[in-house]
């Protein structure tokens, strides 16, 4: 066993990372899907919907970890004593991939409701990482964190996950992402540039009001490809086309060829299993209102419910939108873009 020790002289600190939006291609990015077809890419944008772990000193010969979203606190000798169960487990986890410390509390939050399908709980065990790195002195490059941090979330979770969520944590801006046999191809464009002005006028987010799962909505969709479904892999050769195609028109900041793209992606991902575009997000998307006004939408993640993300024809109608999502039962969130992880000191005892 390691022995623990104080990550010596330090001042308070928090890092903050930002959730994502899938624009297309979200499922491509788990192991081993990517590897069954050729041209797998994954496009996705950074929000200013945050995760984020504050860390202070703590008292000696011991270390807390507080969850503001649950309202629930462990205390142990050392950053590896905390339970690996319950909902502090991943983050518990994350701790142990680095050296045990003591001395220490962290206290994490999400500013995305649970289940919303952006990425928050990834982004949000990102940030303890990075914070763990900071106190170790051991931190890696995005590509090495990125990998890591898919393996401890599938170790947790007892079962597959991507890494989309991780590297729009740590690299922000919009990506797209070509996941290759041993190693990752990732085109990153500004949040200030042409594409991410674009998507900001003509992007907007809301959430449903129906909470997910994506690792249980994931595997019903990548079980058939795994077990070699022609038609399961003929649909996932489709999504990947639309997002090259996404990628393409995002590139171009050309917002009627990247909804086009995003409807594309939707109309194969919501047959792809069962349950992945629920009965209200359906009657929303096919009402006559809607289609009047939105060029392309989706459910963000593996479907399910969570977020909806969309392309509007004319940013002039944007206010027309929130009556009708609240009519749908749904409530607009803010669509503005990100950079990546970003560390910041704060006062001490503040």
């Amino acid at each position: 066993m390691a022995d623990r020790r104080s990550p010596g002289p330090w001042g308070s600190f928090r890092v903050v990372v930002p959730n994502r939006v899938d624009i297309a291609g979200g499922t491509l990015d788990i192991y081993p899907v990517y590897l069954l077809l050729d041209g797998a890419m994954t496009v996705n944008a950074a929000l200013s919907v945050r995760s984020v772990v504050e860390v202070r000193p703590f008292r000696r010969g011991a270390a807390r970890l507080h969850s503001g979203n649950y309202g629930i606190a462990a205390t142990a000798a050392d950053t590896h004593g905390f339970p690996l169960e319950g909902k502090l487990g991943l983050l518990a986890r994350a701790l142990r991939y680095y050296p045990p410390v003591t001395g220490v509390d962290f206290r994490v939050r999400n500013e995305a409701p649970v289940g919303s399908g952006i990425g928050a709980s990834s982004a949000l065990l990102v940030a303890m990482m990075l914070s763990a790195a900071r106190l170790t002195r051991k931190g890696m490059g995005w590509e090495a964190t990125a990998r890591a941090a898919m393996e401890i979330e599938a170790s947790h979770l007892k079962n597959l996950t991507g890494r989309q969520d991780h590297l729009a944590a740590l690299r922000g801006g919009v990506q797209g992402i070509r996941f290759l046999a041993g190693r990752i191809e990732a085109s990153r464009l500004p949040p200030g540039g042409a594409a991410g002005r674009m998507l900001r006028s003509h992007g907007f987010l809301a959430y449903t009001g129906i909470a997910h799962r994506s690792s249980d909505v994931n595997w019903r969709m990548i079980r058939g490809a795994i077990d070699g479904d022609g038609a399961v892999l003929r649909k996932f050769r489709g999504i990947a086309a639309a997002a090259r195609d996404a990628w393409g028109a995002v590139s171009e900041a050309d917002a009627a060829a990247t909804a086009k793209a995003v409807a594309a992606e939707w109309a194969i991902r919501r047959t792809l299993a069962a349950g992945v575009s629920p009965a209200k997000v359906e009657a929303l998307l096919d009402s006559r209102a809607f289609r009047r006004l939105v060029a392309g939408a989706k459910l963000c993640g593996a479907g399910g419910g969570g977020m909806l993300f969309g392309l509007l024809k004319s940013p002039d109608d944007r206010a027309a939108l929130p009556p009708l999502l609240s009519g749908a039962g749904m409530s607009v969130v803010p669509f503005r873009l990100s950079g990546g992880a970003r560390t910041e000191g704060v006062a001490d005892g503040g």
